[in-house]
């Protein structure tokens, strides 16, 4: 679905939609009527349907929610339907609508220690724009809806009044929206082999609604999630650390399990951008980042490669050792194909590999997040002692590659 262009013109359209009450002035401070709920709901993806390690099908979307009206609306609930089978897959009420990872309101977001007030993780002002995240399961494939249903209820509003006989508890009561569909893709996910050799790996940051990894990025006039599925692949031992523990106040990169470690081609391709020459950051005991060189949108991936895969999918890895990337632009390279070690460049605390799959928009103009993240599946890996086929890693998979 293609994604429309409704930040800057939301406040100029809200005059189409709100009619000042006769005799009377228009400011945000008097009571206005509307023939419908001045909400504009846009779904930019659709979620393609893709099977976890935990062995549930995960439905993943977002949508954007813009005020059209003069006055603030307040989120309630959501409620998820199977518009088919009519049974609820998930409700958002209060609680979930408050995690900052469930609902935000659009660039700029104030710091969550500065929010004003419970409310505004689900509180979208005039003229802003509101994100709503989905992450939903379904226990068996026949389980998978074709078309997803939405009711909306936002709270009373006595500076909003509903012209028409649209859905309403009673007059300037809560405000509900019925059936809002977002339609399930019936594309799958993309089957790719392994970017690493042996293990353990764990797959930090990995998919799931609440990682550091689902983060908005505006790129030419579009928000993206260019990262929604990507994992931070770190070497652990069989305490799960990154490094011999305990380790030193002073460490080095060459301390880590996984530094160094050889990074494959998941699949043959083509190489349509290769970035090089940025120096590694020196680790530090304590977490912090401290990068090399200035963090930028050109250098926050550090080195990285794309590999043109075919069907409009991209395999992207960042965060490579300087000089030690073995392809160029144009290059043909086949599945297993080594083509760099794992480095700690641009905005990495330590050495590890961030992969993920994403669509071509700006990649090959050398935009790392200039891409909407897809989902993936590795046609097999080991993990917690059993082997997994055709399955997807989620936050914290500790996996071997065979």
């Amino acid at each position: 679905m293609k994604s429309k262009s409704i930040l800057a013109v939301a406040i100029a359209i809200s005059v189409m939609f709100a009619q000042p009450l006769r005799g009377q002035q228009t400011t945000a401070s008097q009571p206005q009527e509307y023939q419908d709920i001045p909400i504009n709901i846009d779904a930019p993806i659709e979620p393609i349907p893709v099977k976890g390690v935990d062995g549930k099908w995960q439905l993943v979307y977002h949508l954007f929610l813009t005020n059209l009206g003069f006055s603030d609306l307040t989120l309630k609930s959501v409620e998820v339907t199977d518009a088919a089978r009519r049974n609820v897959l998930t409700r958002y009420a209060d609680k979930e609508l408050a995690e900052y990872y469930r609902f935000r309101t659009l660039l700029p977001t104030p710091p969550r220690a500065e929010m004003p007030n419970r409310q505004y993780p689900r509180h979208i002002s005039s003229g802003r724009t509101g994100v709503l995240f989905f992450w939903l399961t379904v226990d068996t494939p026949d389980s998978i809806p074709a078309s997803l249903k939405h009711r909306f209820v936002f709270e009373p509003n006595p500076l909003i009044k509903l012209r028409r006989g649209f859905t309403s508890d009673r007059e300037g009561g809560e405000m509900i929206l019925d059936d809002y569909a977002v339609s399930v893709s019936k594309e799958k996910p993309v089957v790719i082999g392994a970017p690493l050799r042996g293990g353990d790996w764990r797959c930090g940051n990995g998919p799931a609604y609440n990682t550091a990894h689902q983060s908005l990025t505006i790129r030419g006039g579009n928000v993206r999630i260019a990262q929604r599925f990507a994992c931070d692949f770190n070497k652990v031992d069989k305490e799960g650390n990154v490094l011999p523990n305990p380790f030193p106040d002073e460490i080095t990169n060459k301390m880590f399990y996984g530094y160094g470690a050889e990074v494959l081609a998941v699949a043959s391709g083509k190489i349509v951008f290769v970035k090089d020459g940025i120096p590694e950051n020196v680790p530090q005991a304590t977490g912090e980042i401290k990068p090399a060189v200035p963090l930028t949108r050109e250098t926050n991936a550090g080195n990285w490669i794309a590999i043109d895969l075919g069907n409009n999918r991209y395999a992207l890895y960042a965060h490579l050792q300087p000089n030690s990337i073995r392809v160029k632009v144009g290059d043909k390279v086949r599945k297993g194909q080594v083509i760099a070690l794992l480095g700690n460049s641009g905005n990495a605390a330590g050495p590890h590999l961030h992969f993920h799959i994403g669509n071509e928009y700006r990649i090959n103009g050398g935009d790392f997040n200039g891409n909407e993240g897809l989902p993936f599946v590795f046609a097999s890996f080991v993990a917690g002692g059993l082997k997994h086929r055709m399955e997807m890693p989620i936050n914290n998979t500790v996996m071997q590659f065979q």
